[in-house]
């Protein structure tokens, strides 16, 4: 009797496991207009942050297909932005960095590192961070030596055209 029971017990766990796996699986890849809202969103708020200390800044904001490495029946939206220093004896690239990168891991993205030591070198610090869900990325960039000094860049997945 303990055999049947304890085996029926077993099978239980099983398939209430196999069921919360089933559930927990990846997420459906968001749509090319939702992945876009949610680019310039997060893009907008990151340079909302730090623009009253940037000069010339510009945006271009995932209106339109860049060149990219999609295939030739596929499309991507980027999110751009550059600026210059407004005092830049004042400022620190890794910091600013470190500022934007931890702005964008609060709105639930990760870090993505090549070679950590390729990333901060001299007056050059980039970090590169993905939305797990919406499967956008950032680049950040922030240098004192050339212009512009601080670079945004983000960017979907490639999409089919017409998807």
């Amino acid at each position: 009797m303990r055999h049947v029971a304890y085996s029926r017990a077993i099978a239980a766990t099983l398939i209430c496991f196999a069921a919360l796996t089933a559930c927990s699986g990846e997420s459906e890849r968001p749509t090319l207009a939702e992945a876009s809202r949610q680019l310039v969103s997060d893009g907008d708020a990151v340079v909302a942050g730090i623009e009253a200390g940037l000069t010339e800044l510009t945006r271009e904001r995932a209106d339109r297909d860049r060149d990219s490495t999609c295939l030739n029946d596929e499309e991507q939206r980027f999110y751009i932005a550059k600026g210059n220093f407004a005092n830049p004896s004042a400022e620190s690239a890794t910091n600013l960095v470190g500022l934007l990168k931890g702005q964008l891991i609060g709105k639930g993205y990760s870090t993505q590192v090549v070679d950590n030591l390729d990333l901060w070198e001299d007056d050059v610090s980039v970090a590169v961070v993905v939305n797990p869900e919406t499967r956008v990325t950032f680049v950040l960039l922030a240098r004192m030596n050339s212009t512009p000094n601080v670079m945004i860049v983000g960017k979907t997945e490639c999409y089919p055209v017409n998807a």
